[in-house]
């Protein structure tokens, strides 16, 4: 026999030996199991399942729900798919999850306001969920809500309501709603938390609906009463703007150095004086002139500018009487 016929056959009987060797992996229950359809198959009980892996055994849980598969049940359905295993335990129990994402708030409130309207609510109103837990849907899903048997109460703005929600990929589910339906009033409010010192632009504000008893005192309504305005203590975002929290900026402060400007009659003559008090553009602050210690009395017209009041007078500091005017008076 040639020696190459030799090496094949022996290598050919080191390949059957190897594969008479080989362990073929039985079939055995997968424990946890999570699956993101609505159906149940062969495969999600047991580990190599065979030729009929994909065979739907029944319907998936719930969104966000979990079913378990006993040991006798799972020794049935071994036996009437042709699966190798003979199992059957109490210990032997699948468990199949399926994942969820609840239902928005927003998209729930969308599909309750054309039947709170025609149930009676005000015009502009804000509603308010009895609860935060909400119906639950597949990952990525679009629910379509169908509002049934809507309830109101004119009196206290409470409803109650039968929700029926589908989408792709479950069951329509039947839940019930129930929540306030508050008048609103349409005002300014921070799009985004806001810091004590920030100074408000068109970025940081939006209009929006806030229930009425919601509202504070002095609430502002208009973007032009807010703008260039400065945070007096914190906001958090949705919270409405309110004279009690906002205050014009201050262009000087008390103790800065301020540009004074004095005008006379064809001339203008610019000094330096110290502001004794803080004072937004168009406020009227004292400035000390620190030569004379006299204090006059200016229009705050800029960052840290003012300029002296026409006609105005100066005054002493501390309404001390200056030298010469004590001198005048001994004198007379």
């Amino acid at each position: 026999m040639p020696r190459s016929t030799g090496r094949t056959i022996a290598v050919l009987t080191v390949m059957i030996g190897l594969a008479a060797g080989v362990a073929v992996a039985a079939p055995a229950p997968r424990g946890i199991v999570t699956i993101n359809r609505s159906v149940v198959q062969l495969q999600d009980l047991f580990s190599d399942a065979g030729p009929k892996a994909k065979d739907v055994l029944g319907p998936a849980p719930a969104p966000g729900q979990r079913i378990e598969v006993g040991g006798a049940q799972l020794s049935a359905i071994a036996r009437a798919y042709g699966v190798g295993w003979t199992g059957g335990g109490p210990d032997n129990v699948v468990v199949i999850e399926r994942p969820g994402v609840p239902v928005r708030a927003a998209s729930i409130t969308r599909a309750l306001r054309p039947a709170l309207l025609g149930a009676g609510a005000p015009d502009h109103f804000v509603v308010q969920l009895g609860s935060d837990r909400l119906p639950m849907i597949p990952p990525g899903a679009l629910p379509d809500i169908v509002v049934n048997n809507i309830r109101y109460d004119q009196v206290n703005g409470q409803f109650a309501a039968s929700v029926l929600i589908s989408a792709t990929g479950m069951k329509p589910e039947s839940f019930d709603i129930s929540g306030i339906a508050a008048p609103a009033e349409r005002v300014i409010v921070a799009r985004h938390t806001l810091q004590p010192g920030d100074v408000v632009t068109i970025n940081d504000v939006k209009m929006a609906w806030v229930a009425r008893a919601a509202l504070p005192q002095g609430m502002l309504t208009s973007a032009s009463e807010v703008l260039g305005m400065q945070i007096s203590r914190r906001l958090a975002a949705g919270t409405p703007l309110s004279r009690q929290n906002i205050a014009r900026v201050m262009m000087v402060t008390r103790g800065a150095t301020v540009s004074l400007a004095v005008e006379t009659p064809g001339l203008e003559v610019t000094a330096e004086g110290v502001a004794l008090a803080s004072g937004p553009e168009g406020a009227v602050i004292p400035v000390l002139n620190p030569s004379s210690r006299e204090v006059v009395q200016a229009v705050v017209d800029g960052q840290n500018h003012a300029h002296v009041i026409p006609g105005s007078h100066p005054t002493p500091q501390n309404g001390t009487v200056p030298y010469y005017n004590r001198m005048v008076g001994q004198n007379g």
